[in-house]
């Protein structure tokens, strides 16, 4: 798609505090927070009628009323409130209206799908008000106490990654994300020491035998093992076997979104990892809010192993990618470490962790060789030499689009 034939985009950031007052929906009981979002949803639908063509989002916002930094999207890639990632969120002002408007701005011109455009207006918003000024600051891309959270944050996060993951020359740079337990075992034993179990649709039993097998060999090899999506068959595992195996566990976007907060809670306080996978912006800023241990950004490059509506993200996004979670929020809130995944091989391996990322994960380059043990030392020596690379390249200021836009679909 070229810039000549592009979807327009706007990101309409509306005051919500003149439609409140006559909302019926108040009168009639119906919460504050629920009222704002049948509110900002049905503006979005009345723009999709009345400016057809274009991508929408409504991002709504307590206009002059300084209370907390919270608003709400309503976008067609999502809805929900948005959040600072601080423990104590900034008030919002008047001003910071404009301000969120002429930032979204400047990431539409950029091609940015309509949840993205949105979510960097909001940072823009958050970054103003951390510096006190009442315009774009310059850098307002850069630090991830100003990148808004999906969902309100949680209280407590998961488990940590081991801290070596942020250093050069950790053992676990090569991930190896295999089909099976005999690709799982069969990687162990070439010396990767860090594989997931990604099992599509296992036969009855079969799950449960798998993960056994995989768990048996990680113990052997000090290997860390992850669990890719089946979390309940992880922590049966981990209740049965006494905790024998199991590292953590790999949840998808579609599978984060089934996960209640409870559901959430007893996977935190069982010790498994959490990591989570994120192709957009808006998808990274849902994973941020649950804490994981850590995240991967992907397809870096195009992929057979899925059918995806991404663009690549490239390494330019896997530099920026890295730079946000690298940072911290606060104290109680570290820096997190970043997979880059999709299409890798050893050359493409090196620029991905010379650009940021702490772990490469690859599938094909190692199940797809004539000889997969030589496979996997060219990947161990590439990632290498990638992270002797790193901070000779400053990081990106700004994120690349990783969707193309498509005219609003008013829902029925």
């Amino acid at each position: 798609m070229t810039a000549l034939t592009r979807t327009p985009v706007t990101v309409h950031v509306l005051d919500w505090q003149p439609a409140l007052a006559g909302l019926p929906g108040v009168a009639a009981g119906i919460g504050r927070d629920q009222a704002i979002e049948n509110w900002a949803q049905q503006c979005w639908q009345d723009l999709c009628i009345a400016l057809p063509g274009q991508q929408h989002a409504v991002l709504a916002t307590p206009g002059n009323v300084e209370e907390s930094a919270r608003l709400y999207l309503a976008s067609p890639q999502v809805q929900g409130w948005l959040h600072s990632p601080l423990a104590e969120p900034p008030r919002w002002r008047a001003e910071m209206g404009t301000v969120a408007s002429d930032a979204a701005a400047l990431a539409t011109e950029r091609g940015f799908c309509a949840a993205d455009a949105a979510l960097l207006g909001m940072m823009g918003a958050l970054a103003a008000l951390d510096q006190s000024c009442s315009h774009v600051p310059a850098d307002f891309t850069r630090q991830r106490r100003h990148f808004p959270l999906l969902g309100a944050p949680r209280a407590a996060a998961f488990s940590p990654m081991p801290r070596a993951l942020l250093q050069a020359g950790h053992p676990h740079a090569l991930y190896g994300v295999m089909g099976d337990a005999d690709w799982v075992i069969r990687c162990m034993d070439m010396g990767v020491k860090l594989v997931q179990l990604r099992l599509k649709d296992p036969a009855p039993g079969e799950l449960e035998t798998q993960i056994a097998r995989c768990a048996e060999a990680a113990g052997r090899h000090g290997a860390l093992l992850i669990i890719n999506d089946h979390w309940q068959a992880a922590l049966r595992h981990l209740l049965h076997r006494n905790g024998h195996g199991i590292y953590g566990v790999h949840m998808g976007q579609e599978d984060l979104q089934t996960l209640s907060d409870t559901d959430l809670d007893r996977l935190m306080l069982s010790g498994l990892r959490l990591g989570l996978s994120t192709h957009s912006l808006w998808e990274l800023s849902r994973a941020l809010r649950t804490r994981p241990s850590h995240v991967a950004c992907g397809p870096v490059h195009a992929t057979t192993t899925k059918d995806m509506p991404w663009i690549p993200l490239g390494n330019t996004n896997v530099g920026w990618w890295a730079q946000l979670v690298h940072g911290e929020v606060d104290a109680h809130q570290p820096p997190l470490p970043l997979v880059a995944i999709g299409g890798m091989q050893p050359a493409r391996a090196e620029a991905a962790a010379a650009a940021g990322a702490d772990m490469v994960a690859v599938v094909s380059d190692i199940t797809g060789a004539a000889d997969p043990k030589q496979a996997v030392e060219a990947l161990r020596e590439a990632i290498a030499q990638g992270h002797a690379q790193r901070g000779t390249v400053p990081a990106p200021e700004w994120p690349e689009p990783t969707l193309r836009p498509a005219p609003c679909v008013p829902m029925h």
